[in-house]
């Protein structure tokens, strides 16, 4: 299991032991110390229990600060803890445990009794097993003189290189900006669309004349060739505010090519401005996995989540010619 934030490096240095109970700080600190040998672990995805895990009998506090969860959807999440997950168990009525209670905080301890009742119920036979192998992945980031060599061996043009670069380098300056305090607020989504994805994709070869903005309610569709109507429009992106969740946005863009009939429609692009995900399609649905991912904060070789994905390949997909 991976927690965040981990910006101020490995909570083992105390780093998050301050802040009002269930703050993110004292999250990550009950995360790294508050846990034993033995105890039992739920995963919620919003109010529904998706996964019963146990910390490991031989665990004696093997809390890590691993690099590889730096960017995980976008998240950084590099506190980390070994757990076994129960393989092949019912949850049954435990999966809606939080139904009907308010939403809590990402790390906490379970009161209940009902609850943990149910969980202390569980059968140790469905923890014993060993641990998974840890991922062996490249992680690390590429500097801008690697990028390029990498995009260029990747087949993009020698001409667009320093336009994709530049496109990045001021995409990575901006959500700093607007993260920081000298901003003092969020970007609208417009703005992420004008300053940040569209110089991108201009870099990438599209001409303005291939980019419609605010396009039948899409916030960006782009187009095999002109004239820009529904039958050559190859793409389409739905646009966020920067920090904004974008697991559950794939549906309103997948609306609107249904809706509008875009039966060319190759792939659907989500973003914050700082994160960019790219879905496609997998027996004539929309698959919620993306085959395409990449961080303007992180340029990384090889992203652990979403799986298979990397920053060359996923700007290369995204050329005009590769649609």
């Amino acid at each position: 299991m991976i927690l965040g934030p981990s910006d101020k490096g490995n909570a083992l240095d105390n780093n998050y032991a301050k802040g009002v109970p269930n703050s993110s700080g004292s999250q990550v600190h009950n995360f790294t110390y508050k846990q034993n040998p033995g105890d039992r672990v739920l995963m919620r995805f919003g109010k529904e229990i998706i996964g019963v895990g146990m910390i490991p009998v031989e665990d004696e506090n093997q809390y890590s600060f691993d690099k590889r969860f730096h960017c995980v959807y976008g998240w950084d999440l590099c506190h980390c803890r070994r757990v076994i997950w129960a393989r092949n168990y019912t949850l049954g009525t435990l999966a809606d445990v939080y139904r009907n209670t308010k939403q809590k905080p990402s790390f906490t301890q379970v009161h209940e009794k009902h609850i943990l009742y149910t969980v202390r119920a569980i059968d140790g036979s469905y923890f014993d097993r060993s641990l998974e192998e840890m991922p062996e992945i490249d992680t690390s980031v590429y500097s801008d003189e690697e990028l390029g060599i990498q995009l260029f061996r990747a087949g993009i043009s020698n001409n667009n290189l320093e336009d994709i670069i530049n496109a990045l380098q001021q995409a990575e300056r901006l959500c700093s900006w607007y993260w920081s305090d000298q901003c003092g607020r969020g970007p609208t989504e417009n703005e992420i669309v004008s300053h940040i994805i569209l110089p991108l994709f201009l870099g990438l070869g599209w001409s303005h004349q291939q980019v419609a903005v605010e396009w039948n309610k899409i916030d960006m569709a782009f187009f095999k060739n002109t004239p820009t109507i529904p039958e050559k429009c190859v793409m389409v992106l739905e646009a966020k505010g920067l920090g904004s969740p974008l697991s559950e946005v794939l549906y309103q863009p997948e609306n609107y090519v249904a809706s509008l009939n875009l039966s060319a429609v190759k792939y659907i692009l989500t973003t914050d401005g700082a994160n960019l995900f790219v879905y496609a399609k997998r027996n004539n649905a929309w698959d919620p996995s993306p085959v395409g991912y990449l961080s303007v904060w992180s340029l990384q070789k090889q992203y652990l989540l979403p799986k298979g994905t990397n920053s060359i390949d996923t700007l290369v997909r995204l050329q005009p010619s590769a649609l």
